[in-house]
């Protein structure tokens, strides 16, 4: 399989994405739905990160990898990006302080 065919994975359902991140990593969520995070990282610089669109690849360690969901921390300190390769059923998340995010966008 090729990561152009990887990054067509079907996610698991929201729910199974939450109680992965809940129960295996051990992170405690708001409720809040978000569709889109704007960030400004030391490493990447600015860049958009939205449900459904690929990772930015000055990000992602895997090219291709699709954003399947984005969650908030209960306090909102960090942001959590589950793609088709991180957080989603496997491994951890890619993790954004609230100091990184300029814009969120609730879906």
């Amino acid at each position: 399989m090729t990561d152009d065919d990887q990054s067509d994975i079907s996610a698991p359902p929201l729910e199974d994405i939450r109680s992965f991140l809940t129960g295996t990593c051990l992170f405690s969520l708001s409720n809040k739905s978000i569709r889109m995070l704007h960030v400004d990282t030391r490493f990447a610089g600015k860049c958009i990160l939205e449900v459904g669109q690929p990772l930015d690849p000055r990000i992602a360690h895997t090219l291709g990898e699709r954003i399947v969901a984005i969650f908030a921390t209960e306090t909102e300190d960090q942001f959590l990006v589950c793609t088709t390769h991180r957080g989603a059923w496997q491994d951890m998340p890619y993790v954004f302080g609230k100091q990184e995010v300029t814009n969120i966008q609730e879906g």
